[in-house]
């Protein structure tokens, strides 16, 4: 070799295969969990704003049409038809005259919704249905409380309880439900509680609502959900 030149250094094509080999191997672990944690972050991120945009309807409302308790104006659950039966259009009236009353000009929003029963296809009724401009939906339905199911992704799936979708309510009943205004629905749970619950799927649109809202919204390492 003549002096003042340099000697080139090439890899063998053994040494590329297995570099690009341990590249797939260490992508194939650590992406994933990228991922994971990107949708967690984002379905934090999603629910602490809806959680705050709800707060801060319900606390506006309350300066002009008084506390949340008399809101239901004397109705304290389901109504019922002359036979005793469940009334789903008083139901859809109710909730949409709510709505429109009490909520509507204190939050920001897309498009609203009254529900319409269809008996050929009963387990589709909602009763009003809110878009929110992140694409978030909500509804509301008219029952021990002024329940507020949220899915934070709108139309998009998974579309399932504990996931994706989560049960707050607006307060009716101070001796019952305490102070909160608004809140998940089983406020008087304990972290133990709402986590079993949510785990053995019992109700999870509730009781996963619930332990979010412990654990400040974040899915933390036991969260039995993957989203």
């Amino acid at each position: 070799m003549k002096k003042g030149t340099k000697r080139k250094v090439a890899f063998t094509l053994a040494e590329v295969l297995i570099t690009l080999g341990i590249i797939g191997v260490v992508s194939a672990i650590t992406i994933p969990t990228l991922i994971q944690n990107y949708k967690k972050h984002e379905a934090t991120s999603r629910l602490k704003k809806f959680y705050s945009a709800m707060s801060q309807a319900v606390l506006l409302s309350e300066n002009d049409n008084g506390p949340v308790f008399g809101w239901r104006e004397g109705n304290n659950g389901d109504i019922q038809d002359e036979n005793g039966d469940y009334d789903h259009n008083a139901q859809a009236d109710f909730s949409w005259n709510y709505w429109t009353k009490y909520l509507a000009p204190y939050i920001k929003y897309t498009k609203a919704e009254k529900g319409i029963y269809d008996e050929e296809n009963p387990d589709k009724f909602y009763e009003t249905k809110v878009w929110l401009a992140d694409g978030t939906t909500f509804t509301l339905h008219n029952g021990g409380t002024m329940d507020v199911n949220v899915d934070i992704n709108g139309e998009k799936q998974p579309n399932e309880a504990g996931r994706d979708q989560f049960g707050f309510m607006i307060n009716t009943q101070e001796k019952i439900w305490g102070k909160k205004h608004f809140s998940a629905t089983y406020q008087y749970w304990n972290r133990d509680t709402a986590q079993n619950e949510c785990k053995n799927k019992q109700n999870p649109l509730m009781s996963c609502g619930r332990l979010l809202e412990i654990d400040n919204f974040e899915f933390k390492s036991d969260y039995p959900f993957k989203l």
